[in-house]
């Protein structure tokens, strides 16, 4: 999940009846993270997978749901979990670690693709 890819290797390696499926974050995902973290979000201009793949249909899902991080310890694990952690300034490791808790958006698109007969 939220791995890069390559679309050449993908189109490679995979059989004519071959699917894959790629797993990404959405715009929203962990915003409220984002929100403590970050003095100034910039968001990525997200590429559509049709125009990304050529050759292959695309079937594309869309998640979004919001859970409760419990603790402060949880909400450390969490950051550790994201390349966001690398990225932030000790300022930011800072700003989250005065939350007990946290509701955080959990927001993912999942995209099938096949080739084209």
């Amino acid at each position: 999940m939220f791995a890069e890819y390559s679309v050449p290797e993908i189109d490679r390696i995979l059989t004519d009846d071959g699917n894959i499926i790629i797993v990404r974050a959405a715009n929203n995902h962990l915003i409220e993270l984002k929100n403590i973290i970050y003095p100034e979000i910039h968001e990525k201009v997200k590429t559509s997978s049709i125009k990304t793949f050529p050759g292959f249909c695309v079937e594309q899902e869309n998640f979004s749901y919001k859970v409760t991080i419990q603790s402060t310890e949880d909400l450390l694990s969490l950051l550790l979990m994201t390349p966001h952690y690398w990225k932030i300034k000790p300022e930011g490791i800072e700003n989250l670690k005065k939350f007990e808790f946290l509701e955080v958006t959990i927001s993912i698109e999942i995209d099938l693709l096949k080739r084209q007969k």
